[in-house]
């Protein structure tokens, strides 16, 4: 059987469920607040039948009394309830933020390569923090509106029956238009919420690149992307609150009727001694109590779409799974001392470059070093990413030992092989953190000797601070080769069985370069080196060259000393 409710709420609900102590408290003490909504009418009617008529100063003090009382104690009630609402709200907002989080770091690189940072960085932003809006605000007021109107419309048929039939048809007309203007007002919200996205996106490459831009003289052009972006947003904005607008004029037609027929009607019940005047003004009082919280019920049913729209989006992002698959039923691979790479078949491309890179065959027995040389998009970059299993072939079956990656866990993997990027990712925290992010538990004596590996000894002696200095957000203090150094030093820290420098030392001296690859050697002896390089001149230190063109390897040469075999530049088929 199909669930009547919305699936949005559904999985809200799912989100809200542990703090569902809170709520059911808030939703106690906002009923109390409905409730007591419903003495003030009735304490003013008996003053005008009963006090004023008899001069009755004791019903008088105890009538005003009452007021000033439930007055009170309904916003004393009405705020403890929303604060329990918010607080909890906030705790389920803190839980979904881990929810996207854990999504997002469990997708693979291409995702992430394709994702802007901005679209992706607006997930953790927006959305939840409208969600988190309707439980804080939206939710109690939905609530309060609900139990008002329930609590009203008893107390008016006990008022009178007569008159509180002309209520009736104000609810089918109110649910009629909210029915005609939902799919306008979901559609308006998904329309606002992908154009926010699309300016998130934006605004994030634009501050991450803002020097670039004035190096370049494109101010003016990003101006008027960013004029176009904000005016399409704000559009999408406008739109929505004249849809709201449209929404809350239809709804109040009916509701503006019905209050203006019962004024009519209860007078002239009045003028023929069918009610007293007290009664009028009770009754009166509670079409009010009853249609103000309807009224801005279209402002709040309005807002609940763009939650809904928020929800929606959640939902997509959650739904998503990455193409790496870490294969659960496969216990740790138990790898033998030998950590040979074998690819058999292999065949790769992108989404629109389908066959991009095609390896039939191909065997790095284990501690050869290798050095991967060719010309700028001749799959090189990718060739070293498939090892690291930042992507899975198409085709075909990439092996470490006896093992296919496909088959050993990632966490496991992860531990084995360590991929060095060109351009390294460092974090705003100390030197000494940045390089013990692969291994907490490394100790004072084993990170100096990285250190003086990778030549940065001068630079933690020119730091303030040594190795406890802060390096800044995405490690702007220190130079591009400094940078290169410390991932360097971080990967090395880890021990790996396969080692992939991906044009890691490209930003090195070539001397400084040659000096750290021979360090590697005797830092790790056994270490299957993979050295992807544009630079000819230690690639010839390499015991083997595969030289790729075009997404294939046109060369495999062995290196029988770097001094005795020079291999000339032409002969590789690198462009200088």
């Amino acid at each position: 059987m199909r669930n009547p409710l919305p699936t949005e709420l559904l999985w809200l609900y799912g989100r809200i469920r542990p703090f569902l102590a809170w709520h059911l408290a808030s939703f106690f003490l906002l009923t109390l607040s409905s409730a007591l909504a419903l003495v003030n009418p009735l304490a003013l009617m008996w003053v005008l039948d009963r006090a004023i008529p008899r001069r009755d100063t004791g019903l008088l003090v105890c009538a005003v009394a009452v007021i000033f009382l439930c007055t009170q104690l309904r916003t004393v009630l009405a705020t403890l309830g929303a604060y329990l609402t918010f607080a909890s709200s906030q705790r389920a907002a803190v839980s979904i933020r881990m929810e996207v989080l854990e999504k997002l770091n469990s997708l693979s690189s291409e995702y992430h390569e394709n994702a802007p940072a901005g679209a992706r960085l607006y997930t953790l932003r927006e959305p939840i923090e409208e969600v988190a809006y309707f439980g804080s605000d939206l939710l109690p007021t939905t609530l309060r509106t609900l139990l008002v109107t329930g609590f009203t419309i008893i107390a008016m048929l006990a008022l009178n029956p007569r008159l509180t039939i002309l209520v009736v048809p104000a609810v089918p007309a109110f649910l009629a238009v909210r029915r005609h203007f939902r799919k306008l007002l979901a559609e308006r919200s998904d329309s606002m919420q992908q154009a926010r996205q699309t300016m998130s996106a934006f605004l994030e490459e634009h501050i991450a690149s803002v020097q670039q831009v004035q190096l370049l003289q494109q101010e003016k052009r990003q101006k008027r992307r960013a004029l176009h972006l904000f005016s399409e947003a704000v559009r999408t904005q406008v739109k929505l609150g004249a849809a709201g607008v449209q929404f809350s004029s239809w709804t109040n037609l009916p509701i503006a009727v019905t209050a203006a027929s019962i004024a009519g009607f209860g007078a002239w019940s009045v003028f023929r001694g069918l009610m007293t005047v007290g009664g009028l003004v009770a009754f009166y009082g509670y079409i009010f109590q009853l249609f103000d919280p309807l009224a801005a019920f279209a402002e709040t049913y309005a807002r609940a779409q763009r939650t809904f729209s928020s929800i929606r989006h959640l939902q997509s992002i959650l739904a998503l799974q990455p193409t790496i698959r870490n294969c659960g039923c496969h216990p740790e691979a138990r790898l033998s001392v030998a950590c040979h790479i074998r690819l058999n078949g292999v065949s790769f491309g992108y989404e629109r470059q389908k066959g991009f890179l095609i390896i039939p065959s191909l065997t790095i027995p284990c501690g050869e070093h290798v050095a991967i040389v060719g010309e700028n998009g001749s799959g090189k970059s990718t060739f070293a990413k498939l090892l690291a299993r930042l992507y899975d072939p198409d085709s075909g079956s990439i092996a470490l030992a006896e093992s296919e990656v496909s088959h050993i866990p990632l966490q496991q993997l992860r531990s084995l092989v360590s991929y060095v990027p060109s351009v390294p990712i460092l974090f705003d925290a100390t030197l000494g953190e940045n390089l013990r992010l692969g291994d907490r538990q490394i100790g004072a004596r084993e990170l100096d000797e990285i250190v003086d590996l990778v030549g940065l000894r001068a630079l933690v002696e020119a730091l303030p601070q040594g190795l406890a200095q802060p390096l800044g957000p995405s490690g702007n203090l220190l130079s591009s080769g400094q940078r290169q150094r410390l991932a360097l030093a971080r990967a090395l820290l880890r021990k790996p069985r396969v080692l992939i420098l991906d044009e890691a030392t490209s930003g090195l001296e070539l001397e400084s370069e040659r000096s750290i690859l021979d360090r590697i050697a005797r830092r790790l002896p056994g270490v299957s080196l993979l050295f992807v390089s544009h630079r000819h001149e230690n690639v010839t230190r390499m015991d083997r060259i595969l030289v790729f063109r075009q997404g294939r390897i046109i060369e495999d040469r062995r290196v029988c000393s770097p001094e005795a075999a020079p291999i000339s530049i032409p002969d590789l088929g690198i462009v200088r």
